[in-house]
């Protein structure tokens, strides 16, 4: 549902000509052909929708702290799964060269056991498995301790990206809570939806423009600062 900036320009223009228009209408003044302009109503009646998704995107409000915000996200995003694929490919890693130690004690056992080997030389190899496999250990405990700590880093960046986020949508609503204040202050629309709702609508129901222009005015203004 969203429209054209010049949608959105000319959607401020013609909300007071119609109502001057229907003014006039009531009134039954007559005008001249020269002095009538001919506009088409926006908003005329009295169920209107806008569409908040639109509004947020293409807000002063977003390009100013969203699109900033965006950025930190993805960044974030490319870390944690830089960070996961490095522990995967670790484990991996280790899990290979415990799999092999394995086998190579196995088959130390067999060559022992078929007289292919001192028992000197065996016991010699089997102190070298040992070895290893300790030093295994403690690079898969170090992996474990590793995992945890910049997982519980990544979740305390993700948490703070999240209120960031939200900060942003509750400003952008308290903005739009303005805006509409001052514009419908006259109660001349009964009821306002979030174009989420609306299946199917006449376009001129849709004060997304109109209601957008004023929180940019609000967001300029520091209106959130009051």
């Amino acid at each position: 549902m969203k429209k054209s900036l010049l949608f959105a320009l000319a959607a401020v223009a013609m909300l007071s000509a119609c109502n001057n228009a229907d003014e006039a209408k009531k009134s039954g003044e007559a005008t001249s052909a020269t002095e009538v302009t001919t506009v088409e109503c926006v908003a005329s009646g009295d169920v209107v929708y806008m569409d908040l998704d639109f509004m947020l995107a293409s807000s002063k409000l977003y390009a100013a702290e969203g699109k900033a915000l965006e950025a930190k996200m993805q960044e974030f995003q490319t870390r944690a799964v830089a960070a996961q694929e490095g522990w995967t490919k670790s484990e991996q890693s280790l899990a290979a060269e415990y799999n092999k130690l394995q086998n190579d004690a196995v088959k130390l056992q067999q060559d022992y056991e078929k007289g292919l080997i001192t028992t000197l030389n065996a016991q010699q190899k089997g102190e070298e498995l040992a070895k290893k496999e300790q030093s295994i250990q403690t690079r898969m405990n170090t992996l474990q301790s590793t995992v945890q700590k910049e997982g519980e880093q990544l979740a305390k960046d993700e948490q703070a990206l999240a209120e960031e986020q939200l900060v942003i949508m509750n400003r952008f609503q308290e903005l739009t809570r303005k805006a509409l204040e001052e514009i419908n202050a006259d109660k001349r629309y009964k009821m306002i939806l979030n174009a989420t709702s609306v299946i199917d609508a006449d376009p001129t129901l849709d004060i997304s423009s109109l209601v957008l222009k004023k929180v940019d005015e609000l967001y300029e203004a520091g209106a959130l600062n009051e």
